[in-house]
């Protein structure tokens, strides 16, 4: 089955930034795999030098014909999943915004909450309250450089 497409020069464009700057590989190469065809390249040659089959470049084209750029972003199911529970994150933002607390303090609130321990590391919940806006610092106990002094004279 020959499948060709035909790209206006704003879908070429299109595709070339996306197949060089998307955040997602699976999407690059879909990109890529469109553009090689829209040059004239058969699928089976296009899926041969993006190292997929051939299948894959037939359902790309065929989403484009259908859906356009909305078919070729959707279907990004790549990634594993995330450890921590969205419930478990309201209840860590919801925590995080009644009081200043360590990592530690929150995840100890979540675990009574939830009845459950923690599924995943601190740093993990970090990464995840950072995402919602939260920054943190870490305590310090330091003495002050003038306490010092006065000690040691």
């Amino acid at each position: 089955m020959r499948r060709t497409i035909k790209l206006s020069e704003v879908e070429r464009h299109t595709l070339q930034q996306l197949s060089v700057n998307h955040q997602h590989r699976d999407i690059r190469t879909r990109a890529a795999g469109l553009l090689l065809l829209g040059s004239g390249l058969s699928a089976p040659k296009a899926a041969a030098r993006l190292d997929v089959s051939a299948q894959s470049i037939y359902n790309w084209s065929r989403l484009w014909a259908e859906l356009g750029l909305c078919g070729l972003l959707g279907g990004h199911g790549g990634g594993r999943p995330r450890s921590l529970s969205e419930a478990m994150l309201a209840t860590a933002i919801d925590v995080a915004r009644a009081q200043s607390m360590t990592l530690g303090e929150i995840a100890k609130h979540i675990e009574a909450e939830h009845g459950e321990p923690m599924p995943c590391v601190l740093e993990t919940l970090s990464v995840a309250l950072r995402r919602e806006g939260f920054s943190f610092k870490r305590n310090r106990f330091s003495l002050k450089k003038s306490g010092i002094r006065k000690t040691l004279r």
